[in-house]
């Protein structure tokens, strides 16, 4: 396999586009399954080294996807190109320079302090001044610890990162927003900076990112250990300098796209991200892992999708009354961020899209069960399912259109999507996705089943958009707290069920196992993802809860500590 990818990544840096005429293929079930293995252990090879998005490992991905495009024939969609390259910011990253003194006495970053992700860069000199927790009225009413203190304009602020503990029991608490709060007000309070500590021995320090990694503020921000601490607190008439040296790298993206040209008035997109985790870090279920993440089924197998698709719509006559967008996104995986890119772009007329199918993980489907994500976006969904899908074919569907895949970005532009996906598995997000795991006879069905539904739209008009709401299990908690499970996207019973339980995360320590159906949390009924987000919400860290689940039709009661 290594020498056919080096071979192909070769060839398609000596010959022109020209050099690529169109081949003719074999529908067979033998041949198309034959393909699909060939770009599946392709993509998921040791050489594209789990394909993050911006890493040389996705860029030879990107080079392989676009030569399979030229060997059906389509044309690029980017002016000359098959790629659309868009910048994204990786994570924050330390430099060299950071240096704190008080007092002429020197600190050192990483172990006596450190600066937070999201923190501004550059050279600061001030003195500063304990807010204790930095508290006013805005959060709590009758509690202000800026009552008693003035001229406060220009200088850091020592600064609680936890709460007292008569306000720390509070039901709603949601503590990284409390910390947003506490930051906006210091800000307004004229602080230069903040000096986060934690003067409270019974509280474990934060995590080192405090969740605060997607987003840059304007002032410098710090954690102090004890040592620093100590220091700080005893001796408050004096004056720090500061250099922070933290900044976030640009990456590059590609979107792969190719184009089949029908000279009609309406478009159909095609797609999958084909980008991965790399060597896990961020994303992985593996914390701490350093191995490749291969990504097959996720979504390797939607890639090699969207490829046999073009293949199959550029070979037929039974396609002409609309053009075909086949594309591959990038950095799915970083929250959408190339599929955003595309439909925010002026590289196509949304207004031409009639409608997209999202293939992503269509490779572990497991008694012959397929969701279908998506199926309240558009009035001819359910008749057209049910008409058109193998008997065999367990379909799940979901009216929503929004959800943590590429076809989220197209829905919020007013067009029909469905979301192709066969479910979370034990080897989701870990080095255990690999080719050898892969259904390729239901993959191909998979695959098979989406075309004759394009073929089966082929001479319908422009179909109409419905708004829908957000599939169950794909809106993203910010603060408060989480179970660590995955929910069952096609679940259509009351209650909640669990696709799959996160190992160390509180519903793993409680004893819930994937197939649980969340029934209650402390008596509040769970009777979607709805229930369950507000049952949730009424929780805080550092409590425990009681949850009933389902399980083999019996109710279980159990204690989750967060």
């Amino acid at each position: 396999m290594k020498r056919f990818v080096y071979y192909l990544l070769f060839s398609a840096l000596l010959y022109p586009l020209s050099a690529f005429a169109q081949q003719a293929f074999d529908f067979s079930d033998d041949a198309v399954i034959a393909r699909l293995k060939e770009d599946i252990y392709t993509l998921a090879s040791e050489e594209m080294e789990g394909r993050e998005a911006g890493t040389p490992g996705e860029a030879r991905a990107a080079e392989y996807i676009k030569m399979r495009m030229q060997e059906v024939g389509l044309e690029p969609v980017f002016d000359d190109s098959f790629y659309q390259e868009f910048p994204f910011p990786g994570e924050w990253v330390w430099g060299e320079n950071n240096h704190l003194s008080v007092a002429g006495h020197d600190f050192r970053h990483g172990d006596d302090y450190y600066v937070l992700p999201g923190s501004a860069a550059g050279e600061w000199t001030a003195s500063y001044v304990y807010v204790g927790f930095g508290l006013g009225e805005t959060q709590y009413e009758g509690y202000d610890d800026y009552a008693l203190l003035d001229d406060l304009d220009g200088k850091f602020f020592v600064m609680e990162f936890f709460l007292p503990a008569e306000l720390d029991t509070l039901p709603d608490l949601r503590t990284f927003q409390m910390i947003f709060q506490k930051m906006r007000l210091a800000q307004e309070k004229g602080a230069a900076g903040i000096i986060f500590v934690n003067s409270q021995s019974e509280r474990e320090d934060p995590p080192v990112d405090l969740r605060m990694s997607r987003r840059g503020f304007d002032i410098p921000l710090l954690f102090a250990e004890e040592t620093l601490l100590d220091h700080l607190l005893s001796d408050t008439a004096s004056t720090l300098s500061l250099q922070t040296d933290i900044f976030r790298k640009d990456h590059t993206g590609i979107n792969v796209a190719g184009y089949l040209d029908m000279q009609a008035e309406y478009t159909v997109v095609i797609g999958a991200h084909y980008d991965h985790v790399g060597y896990g870090a961020q994303g992985s279920r593996r914390p701490g892992s350093n191995e490749i993440h291969y990504g097959a089924d996720d979504n390797a197998s939607g890639t090699a999708g969207i490829l046999e698709a073009a293949r199959y719509i550029s070979d037929s006559d039974a396609f002409g009354n609309y053009n075909y967008l086949f594309i591959a996104f990038s950095a799915e995986e970083k929250g959408l961020v190339g599929s955003r890119y595309f439909t925010e772009s002026d590289a196509y007329d949304m207004e031409k899209i009639n409608y997209m199918f999202n293939l992503d993980m269509i490779g572990r489907m497991e008694e012959n069960t397929l969701t279908l994500i998506g199926t309240g976006t558009s009035p001819v969904w359910d008749e057209l399912i049910d008409s058109t899908a193998p008997e065999h074919f367990n379909i799940r569907k979901n009216p929503g259109g929004r959800g943590g895949s590429d076809h989220t970005s197209f829905y919020l532009k007013d067009i029909p999507v469905i979301f192709f996906f066969t479910g979370v598995h034990e080897d989701y997000h870990t080095p255990g996705d690999t080719p050898d795991k892969i259904d390729y006879k239901s993959t191909l069905e998979i695959i098979q089943f989406s075309l004759n539904l394009v073929k089966a739209l082929e001479n319908k008009d422009k179909l109409a958009f419905s708004s829908a709401p957000s599939p169950a299990g794909t809106q993203r908690r910010t603060d408060g707290v989480t179970l660590g499970v995955m929910p069952d996207h096609g679940f259509d019973g009351e209650g909640l069920r669990i696709m799959t339980v996160t190992a160390d995360r509180p519903a793993y320590h409680a004893g819930m196992v994937s197939g649980d159906i969340i029934i209650s949390i402390n008596e509040l009924p769970v009777r979607e993802i709805h229930s369950y987000m507000e049952a949730l919400s009424g929780l805080s860290p550092n409590t425990k809860a009681t949850v009933v689940v389902l399980r083999d039709e019996e109710k279980v009661e159990l204690e989750v500590s967060f």
